[in-house]
């Protein structure tokens, strides 16, 4: 990449006045609150291996600690009340940006918007928001989901570097509570926001210095998106999770290091020297898995996601406000920012942070604490004071089974799969037996993390469909066992093979 300095100037966010704690849903529907009886994903049916099983291994690990909490992470979200909309809050961050920067109206001369579900059906917000900013500019309507605030950087800069514009007003906005229904789980991770930041030229040796923007369709289908009406008969877009969700763990740990690597190399950097990484965090769970994927130290990243939940694409710009606005992020520091865009792009790019003046500052949590928001990798503190003691489901391995007597076999594969559920669901012992099926028994995060433990112990690949519907624990079993004694009659004729051969060749040589 040339070295223009280009970058961001200013950067503002705002938020919705309106703050729900998970008490909204506990009183809205008690039931679904405890029980967790959301609609089951069912993931792709497929036997096949996975191809990044440490990939799928960290990600297993650091959502672990989550799967005792019925709410998944989640503790606040910032949502519209019925006084505002997409409009307003986009309208009140590039504003605030605007200002910082400087710049009166008629300086502005490009709008780059992304309305990420936003009241208006079929277009974006940026033709309205740039006549209610008194913009005479041209405004352009760009989306690629979570990535689309990285995407409009690099469009930015290019055009500045070209000498097409000067000064680059780029708004993103997330309005996710309006698209998910209350009596669905994916309701509780949803909120609402806008952020909104000027792209100029910046100090000699600031701004963008590398970028790396790679295709994420694999992830294609984790979320579906329907039209439906509502009880007043006024349309909108209806978001439920899709059937290929699977494919956000099993790639997530591949994404960020391609993308950030690939950042990296074009800034001509490593990414030891980087300072701080502004990860965009659409779970509880995100930033200790870009974390471990990069082995980097938590306290160079920031996660916001119990204050906001998933904010989509405002999220890179909300962790680069709150690090700058904390100090965690000065200026001349190298940052580097991630995005992972679900069924879109996956992109990085790596800045030197300039002298970004800020907006004002958005209101304070209600609950969530500085302690709650340090990142604790799970991976590397299983001995955690608050994790239950796992005496019942210590690591089994193929050795352990095939070490006991056949007809003890299957029970101590039992006793291995009920002590991870009974632990791991926070049931009591007593309420499992060997016939109980899977239905309403596990979700689809539970269902492909407790997959990756079966896989990773025991090193035997088991399709999905085995952990859902009427499907049984003992069934489960039966099909692990029997496997594991092919695999291991299969080993044993390849051993037998090479000792035969070894043989006739010590003869040969006599």
């Amino acid at each position: 990449m040339s070295r223009h300095s280009i970058g961001i100037c200013s950067l503002a966010v705002s938020f919705p006045k309106l703050i729900r704690t998970n008490d909204y849903w506990y009183d809205k529907s008690r039931e679904l609150a405890v029980q967790q009886k959301s609609k089951r994903v069912r993931l792709p049916r497929t036997s096949q291996p996975i191809s990044n099983q440490d990939g799928l291994e960290i990600w297993s690990q650091e959502v672990a600690p989550y799967l005792n909490d019925p709410f998944r992470g989640n503790v606040e979200r910032r949502v519209l009340s019925q006084d505002e909309s997409s409009l307003t809050l986009e309208y009140q961050a590039a504003k605030e940006a605007i200002a910082a920067a400087n710049l009166a109206a008629e300086e502005v001369e490009l709008a780059i918007v992304t309305s990420l579900f936003s009241e208006s059906i079929g277009f974006g917000n940026a033709s309205l928001l740039a006549r209610q900013l008194n913009l005479h500019c041209p405004a352009w309507n760009l989306e690629t989901t979570c990535s689309s605030a990285l995407v409009a950087l690099q469009n930015a800069r290019s055009l500045i570097a070209t000498e097409e514009y000067r000064n680059v007003l780029v708004v993103v906005s997330h309005i996710g509570s309006g698209t998910v229904d209350d009596r669905d789980t994916l309701s509780w991770s949803m909120g609402d926001g806008a952020g909104a930041f000027v792209v100029s030229s910046l100090k000699p040796g600031q701004g963008v210095l590398g970028t790396k923007i790679n295709s994420a369709t694999a992830t294609y289908g984790a979320y579906s998106h329907e039209l439906v009406t509502d009880d007043r008969g006024v349309p909108r877009i209806c978001t439920r999770t899709g059937d290929n969700a699977s494919m956000l763990a099993e790639t997530a740990v591949d994404f960020v290091r391609s993308c950030c690597e690939g950042a990296a190399k074009a800034a001509g950097i490593s990414l030891s020297s980087i300072d701080f990484f502004a990860f965009n965090t659409p779970t509880a769970w995100y930033a200790s898995v870009c974390s471990r994927a990069l082995a980097i130290d938590p306290e160079r990243t920031i996660n916001l996601y119990l204050r906001y939940a998933n904010i989509g694409p405002v999220f890179p710009l909300a962790n680069l406000y709150h690090a700058a606005r904390s100090g965690k992020l000065k200026e001349n520091d190298l940052v580097l920012v991630y995005t992972n865009g679900a069924g879109a792009t996956a992109g990085a790019t790596v800045m030197r942070w300039g002298d970004v003046a800020l907006g004002s500052i958005p209101a304070p949590p209600i609950d969530v604490t500085p302690e709650q928001e340090k990142i604790r990798l799970a991976g590397l503190n299983s001995h955690s004071n608050d994790k239950p003691h796992l005496t019942e489901i210590e690591h089994l391995s193929r050795e352990n089974i095939f070490a006991v007597k056949p007809e003890k076999r299957r029970q101590i594969l039992e006793t291995f799969l009920l002590g991870w559920l009974t632990t791991n669901l926070q049931l009591p012992p007593n309420q499992l037996a060997p016939q109980q099926s899977f239905a309403f028994l596990l979700d689809s995060l539970a269902a492909l993390t407790f997959r990756s433990r079966i896989e990773t112990d025991l090193q035997v690949q088991v399709p999905m469909e085995k952990f859902f519907g009427d499907n049984t624990i003992a069934q489960l079993a039966e099909q692990i066992l029997n496997q594991l004694e092919l695999a291991n009659l299969i080993a044993s004729q390849t051993r037998n093979n090479t000792d035969s051969r070894e043989e006739e060749r010590e003869i040969l040589t006599l």
